[in-house]
């Protein structure tokens, strides 16, 4: 509850105090003198009381409750907006991470695990990610580089990370020596066969099964098998594939342009008025990190950082090589990686009605078909010994 405290001054207080109960103002009288008359009156009667034509002078001697805040911020106007910018600077550059330093004296793991960082999320002049963030972003490098690190601690300092990791040390000098077989991870036509060491069975333009073998770990003389290698090569195969896309006849595309900037926000209702954003984009991406927020009003002061984003309207009816085509091949990569070569796509069905667009394309590739079979546990002698037998009985 809001109220005034006043002084009021004048000859005959008596009759002041006569008129306000006579108009139904209610008052606390809280000191009185000779001279002057010290009341408390509430907000609503305070504006009743200034109606009033007396010769009495009023002075407001104190506010109380919400009156005291306001009257406090209107007089402190330019130094709360001061401190509340101050305020948002400083915790702007105190949740923003200026460096991430990787504690490895290997340059190439540093530069992995530092793209790793990037890749979840944690990178230099972004904001500092929660705890349980941490926690997930070291799992999922752990996960995805289990084969060169075995333990990885981020830590935060102040406004630094510092990565720890232990490197996998793993003995690779049996496995990679051990014999072995290049065989067919799919079927397909052969294309070209680049072989270091073993013996080539397989040729140009063979069409060989998955599982086939294709450069041979077994080394033979005179028809017999004498000694086991390891098999290095590489055999790639014409392969073929179909693929089907359903898409819109017409797509609204927001493409990031890479350009981003961090603005303090007020935020009332469903509106957000921007303080420090002079140049604003079209477009953007927002996302906002909430710094004060009133328990009762809906007022708020964020942190916004905004990625601008450039907005393109696609008709995928009109131009095949250009929209859809790209997309066919997008689907196929992902799928088979980047290693193959497209030697042929031709449409088999296309369907469109006003909204949708139904296509299927199928594409002749070149791609790496070599796999691994172990020879570690083949035996030659019984090998030998079964060939013995069938050309015995031949």
């Amino acid at each position: 509850m809001s109220s005034y405290v006043l002084k009021i001054t004048g000859k005959r207080l008596d009759t002041f105090i006569m008129l306000l109960a006579r108009l139904n103002i209610g008052f606390k009288i809280l000191k009185r003198t000779r001279e002057y008359l010290i009341m408390e009156v509430l907000e609503e009667d305070y504006a009743n009381l200034l109606k009033i034509n007396t010769t009495y002078k009023i002075e407001v001697v104190k506010r109380k409750g919400l009156l005291n805040f306001i009257h406090f911020f209107k007089m402190r106007k330019l130094f709360v907006m001061i401190s509340l910018i101050g305020f948002a600077f400083f915790n702007l550059l105190t949740n923003l991470t200026f460096s991430i330093k990787v504690i490895d004296t290997d340059s190439e793991l540093r530069e992995i695990i530092l793209n790793d960082l990037e890749e979840f999320g944690l990178k230099k002049y972004n904001f500092k990610v929660s705890y349980n963030e941490k926690e997930k972003i070291e799992s999922k490098i752990l996960e995805k580089e289990k084969d060169i690190i075995e333990w990885i601690e981020i830590e935060e300092k102040g406004v630094s990370y510092e990565v720890k990791l232990i490197r996998r040390v793993r003995n690779d000098t049996e496995k990679e020596t051990e014999p072995r077989n290049i065989v067919a991870k799919k079927s397909g036509l052969v294309t070209r066969i680049i072989a270091e060491s073993g013996e080539v069975i397989t040729k140009k333009n063979a069409y060989v099964s998955a599982g086939d073998v294709l450069i041979s770990g077994l080394i033979r003389n005179n028809g017999n098998i004498v000694s086991k290698t390891r098999a290095i090569g590489k055999v790639y195969a014409e392969v073929w594939y179909k693929v089907s896309l359903d898409l819109p006849a017409n797509y609204h595309e927001e493409a990031k342009t890479g350009n981003n900037k961090t603005v303090l926000e007020i935020s009332f209702l469903s509106d957000d008025i921007s303080i420090t954003d002079f140049d604003k984009y079209a477009y953007s991406k927002d996302s906002k990190k909430i710094l004060y927020k009133h328990p009762l009003l809906p007022i708020s002061i964020n942190l916004t950082k905004k990625e601008e984003v450039k907005l393109t309207d696609i008709n995928f009816a009109e131009n095949y090589d250009k929209n859809i085509k790209p997309l066919a091949i997008e689907k196929l990569k992902t799928k088979l990686g980047d290693d193959i070569t497209i030697l042929e796509e031709k449409v088999l069905k296309r369907d469109e009605n006003a909204d949708r667009i139904d296509i299927e394309i199928f594409f002749k590739v070149e791609e790496d078909i070599t796999s691994y079979s172990s020879l570690k546990d083949f035996d030659i002698e019984k090998e030998n010994q079964r060939i013995e037998e069938e050309n015995s009985y031949s």
